[in-house]
């Protein structure tokens, strides 16, 4: 039956080409929309690489200190408050430190006068664990290295290729703020878009000018210039891990002398992270949740109201046909699924033409849509280009996505005007001219 259906629709198609091509477009339109938003929240928690450990991952990255004096402090974390706290957390398989580095970084190319800005990040050996790179050439620096404190660097195939050529480039050195350093592998470059991890060099922290063992922030201890990423095991249960992380700390921030600490709900799971902007104060997941919600229905209910007009005015003409049908005992409920199922041939067409329509304008505006969402960045860096792999794009995840919104959408506009016709009296809709 449902065959009949859409064969039918698609004749309807054809012989209403107009109004098809208009609720082709109007639905496309609404559904683009939606699927940015989409899309780009899929590229905020989705497995995605180098970042393919997002789902058992837990985020650490800041913390207040309330002295007895009535003081607060709010920064970053110190190495002596991680592991104190999650060093030895059962279940967990790595912990990734990345460092907090606002100084700017050039790079001398050898026998080149010109000096290329460059990303950089200072991370432990754990981070190569916690976010698994592909290693091109040569391999991450060691523990020994990040002990003693040596001036090795992982950077990416681009930046090697630029400074190197097709030559290999490990083993070789780079200057970098005129300090030289040995490169000890190349990596498969991040996109942009995995912004926590994106970089051209990775230093082990250590080699920081201002790097000093067990340093803290205002003499307090826990506050200093690190941000923890902990990988649980697969056979670990998250959600009891990040309970007893979150317990340990309430534990340790009361044990303090001077004052108490406290992570303000932390670690979060790894989504939950993209939303913490601030280090003394914690998101409400439930207002932001709700507000994306709004948005979303707001760009599902304003079209649907139009395209709701159109299948109504639709539906007058076909009054005729709805009197006949009933006259010899159709149920009304039938008359109803056939129409939202012709309904569904429309949106479904639309919901297509939108998702590939979104692509277009997540392509187009590459360079400046991420600047859109705090979560991303807020100047991208010179030379980087955003990246977007036909992995993040194109998955099960996101044609369900424009599925559902299309199913949600045709509900919206189609059902109000089904049940008008449908329970129309069989004698008025026998005589509509």
């Amino acid at each position: 039956m449902l065959k009949i259906y859409l064969k039918q629709a698609w004749n309807l198609i054809r012989q209403e080409r107009l109004f098809s091509l208009i609720y082709v477009v109007g639905t496309g339109l609404s559904v683009s929309m939606v699927m940015v938003l989409s899309i780009v929240f899929y590229m905020r928690v989705a497995n995605i690489y180098p970042e393919t450990n997002r789902d058992r991952i837990l985020v650490a990255k800041s913390g207040t200190f309330n002295s007895e004096g009535g003081g607060q402090s709010s920064s970053s974390l110190s190495e002596g408050m991680i592991d104190a706290c999650f060093g030895s957390l059962k279940g967990v398989e790595a912990i990734a430190l990345m460092a907090r580095e606002d100084d700017e970084f050039l790079v001398q190319p050898e026998g080149d006068p010109v000096q290329l800005p460059v990303t950089v990040k200072f991370v432990n050996t754990d981070f190569w664990r916690v976010f698994p790179f592909r290693f091109l050439e040569g391999k991450a620096f060691t523990e020994a290295d990040q002990q003693s404190a040596i001036r090795t660097a992982v950077i990416a195939r681009s930046l090697a290729h630029r400074l190197f050529g097709d030559e290999e480039a490990t083993g070789k050195y780079i200057s970098v703020n005129f300090r030289q350093y040995r490169v000890c592998g190349i990596v498969q470059d991040a996109s942009l878009v995995t912004e926590k991890t994106y970089a051209q060099i990775w230093f082990p922290y250590t080699v920081a000018d201002d790097y000093k063992p067990n340093d803290s922030w205002n003499n307090t201890g826990v506050l200093g210039k690190f941000n923890a990423y902990i990988l649980a095991s697969r056979d670990t249960n998250l959600k009891a891990l990040k309970q007893e992380a979150e317990e340990r700390v309430e534990r340790y921030g009361k044990s303090l002398k001077g004052g108490t600490f406290t992570a303000l709900g932390q670690p979060d799971y790894y989504w939950q992270s993209t939303f913490r902007y601030w280090s003394n104060s914690a998101p409400d997941f439930g207002s932001l949740l709700l507000q994306y919600g709004l948005i979303v229905l707001i760009l599902l209910l304003v079209p649907s109201v139009s395209l709701s007009g159109m299948t109504d005015s639709r539906m007058e003409r076909r009054l005729a046909e709805m009197g006949v049908r009933r006259a010899f005992g159709a149920p009304t409920g039938t008359l109803m699924g056939q129409i939202i199922s012709e309904n569904f041939l429309f949106t479904f067409l639309g919901g297509l033409f939108g998702l590939l329509f979104s692509y277009l304008l997540i392509y187009l505006s590459r360079d400046w849509i991420l600047q859109l969402d705090a979560t991303f960045v807020d100047v991208l860096p010179e030379g980087a280009d955003v990246v977007f792999t036909p992995g993040m794009l194109m998955n099960f995840q996101v044609f369900g996505i424009a599925l559902f919104v299309c199913f949600v959408l045709n509900l919206l506009s189609a059902l109000i005007p089904a049940w008008r016709a449908s329970h129309r009296q069989i004698i008025y809709s026998l005589n509509a001219k």
